[in-house]
């Protein structure tokens, strides 16, 4: 009689742990990406959300190279929630200028037109002045510098596609230079990709 009484207590107490047990796995499935994102991560998150697209004013070269998962400095091909942007890009307005003397960003923006920022860090590239290299002697330029990459959290951007662009913006006056590329960023559920625009 004990024991059926003490199997009947276990079960009985059973059932709301299994359901407990559950409820819990689910709602950390739910969470844990939004949790993640807002209070552990540090880096990739955009500087601006959902702002208006620059003017788009040309006088930039660029190149958009690859999209690779990002892990501790170290871009890398495993997976992961953390992403780099890798290219080159400078100033070509006819003048002699400092790419150090302007911040750079990637901008991403939706079908919608709502826009997002992301710094960069340089990318050295030393063979750009031999690539540039009548450009480089006309106009007295150094495009060492003209490598970046930009790191971003997947989370950070709703699922769609999202067209890449560049924007330099002068450290003491303000001045900006904007352009679009023919480069997309599709952000699936689990995944950024790296796709030319549709029609380009």
């Amino acid at each position: 009689m004990e024991k059926k009484i003490t199997a009947r207590f276990l079960t009985f107490v059973g059932k709301p742990l299994h359901i407990l047990f559950w409820s819990t796995a689910l709602l950390y499935l739910l969470l844990s990406p939004s949790f993640n994102f807002h209070f552990l991560v540090q880096e990739g998150k955009p500087l601006e959300v959902c702002k208006q697209e620059p003017t788009n004013t040309g006088g930039i070269r660029y190149n958009i190279e690859d999209l690779k998962y990002w892990s501790k400095n170290l871009s890398v091909y495993s997976e992961g929630e953390t992403y780099a942007l890798w290219g080159w890009a400078f100033l070509d307005i006819g003048q002699k200028i400092a790419l150090t003397d302007f911040d750079r960003y990637v901008v991403l923006t939706d079908n919608q037109g709502c826009s997002y920022l992301f710094s960069t860090q340089i990318y050295p590239r030393p063979g750009a002045n031999d690539f540039f290299k009548e450009l480089v002697q006309e106009l007295e330029l150094d495009l060492t510098s003209s490598g970046f990459y930009a790191v971003m959290v997947k989370n950070a951007l709703p699922p769609g596609s999202y067209n890449i662009g560049i924007l330099f913006e002068h450290k003491q006056n303000g001045s900006a230079y904007y352009i679009t590329t023919n480069e997309n960023i599709v952000r699936t559920p689990n995944h950024l990709n790296l796709e030319p625009q549709v029609g380009n």
